[in-house]
């Protein structure tokens, strides 16, 4: 029987298990678009597109990484993203290469995109519909748009929808309202455009990837990313945030154990058990001052005192007696004079005399004068 003692503990130690291993489920999508067919090529995006994937892997992220992707590519990461995000507790997108918006809409461009009139926006990517997608994750979703470069397709669409209507096509991405629970990061504010960077990664980028792995809450990793940016264009850049969560969120930081005990605790054989200890012993008291012989009995007092012996009680010391110096009688009053000592010395006394016979001199027969 003692085995099943063993495998009864076994179990119990299962159950302890660490965070890590009962993590919540991470997906990302990154798509890097640069080498574009009918517009001005982007070096950075591809190799943006890698080095992001490769740094949310290292904090757990399952990635679907796609580079240089055409309108069907495209369309192919975004529906495998949409079913990953449905099972996931975080959701991350992020995007880098040309967009543009055009009505107040943001559309992601693909590589093969052209732009003769409105009709083609519909071969783009509406931002809207990906963050639809994206708020299918259960805890936290992030949007990161790495993308606000100046788009020259936009002033081919400018002069064919004429000039009353250019209006509507103003430069960068239109400013999103995040949902509740989510994160969205424009490389720069809202209106505005973005540099793609002389390095081997754009501005924001590169701030994204020397934050990200940090174990710091979430917001203010954003945050940085920011400052960063602002710092290293000179103050030209500024990325703008949209933030509306609750909580605080790590994508990366210390591990805890969590307990998962089971609903129903498994029997376990007594007989293999060791006995509970008995319990602690209360202290002694210390005998009581009147007490001698054995110590009293537990700490706690009966509520009626216990009979003490008498003859067993040691009597009580008299009082210490003072200095004869100090005594003086009760009823008598003391005057100086130079006298002869009954005694037969000569010294300097005191004569006495009592109440009950005032003026009569007191007589010694002591070999010292003492009362005098």
């Amino acid at each position: 029987m003692r085995w099943l003692g063993c495998v009864a503990l076994g179990v119990v130690l299962w159950c302890v298990t660490p965070a890590d291993a009962l993590a919540d489920k991470r997906v990302a999508l990154v798509i890097g678009n640069g080498v574009y067919t009918k517009a001005p090529r982007l070096p950075n995006p591809p190799r943006d597109a890698h080095d992001v994937a490769a740094a949310l892997k290292r904090i757990d992220f399952d990635v679907i990484r796609g580079t240089d992707l055409d309108r069907a590519g495209m369309q192919d990461a975004i529906v495998r993203f949409a079913r990953a995000a449905q099972s996931a507790d975080v959701g991350l997108l992020y995007y880098s290469g040309h967009a543009m918006q055009f009505k107040g809409v943001n559309y992601l461009m693909p590589i093969d995109a052209k732009l003769d009139d409105e009709a083609d926006l519909y071969r783009f990517t509406k931002v809207d519909d990906v963050l639809g997608y994206l708020q299918q994750a259960k805890a936290l979703k992030i949007l990161v748009l790495d993308s606000c470069r100046n788009n020259p397709l936009a002033e081919a669409l400018k002069r064919s929808i004429g000039l009353t209507r250019a209006a509507s096509l103003p430069r960068g991405l239109a400013r999103i309202e995040a949902p509740i629970g989510t994160i969205i990061s424009y490389a720069t504010q809202a209106g505005q455009t973005a540099v793609d960077g002389k390095g081997r990664n754009s501005p924001y980028t590169t701030a994204f990837l020397k934050h990200i792995e940090e174990s710091r809450e979430i917001g203010g990793i954003f945050r940085d990313i920011s400052s960063d940016v602002y710092r290293a264009t000179g103050q030209t850049q500024l990325p703008e945030l949209s933030l509306s969560i609750v909580d605080k969120f790590y994508l990366k930081g210390p591990v805890f154990v969590t307990a998962n005990l089971p609903p129903h605790p498994t029997p376990v054989d007594r007989s293999v058990v060791a006995p509970p200890l008995p319990p602690a012993r209360p202290p002694r008291a210390p005998p009581r001052a009147q007490e001698v012989g054995p110590a009293a009995g537990p700490a706690t007092a009966p509520s009626q005192p216990t009979p003490v012996d008498r003859s067993m009680v040691a009597p009580p010391l008299p009082p210490a007696r003072p200095p004869r110096a100090q005594e003086a009688a009760p009823a008598t009053v003391m005057k100086s004079a130079q006298l002869v000592s009954p005694c037969g010395g000569s010294r300097q006394t005191s004569r006495c005399w009592t109440r009950r016979n005032r003026g009569t001199p007191c007589s010694h027969r002591q070999r010292l004068c003492n009362s005098c």
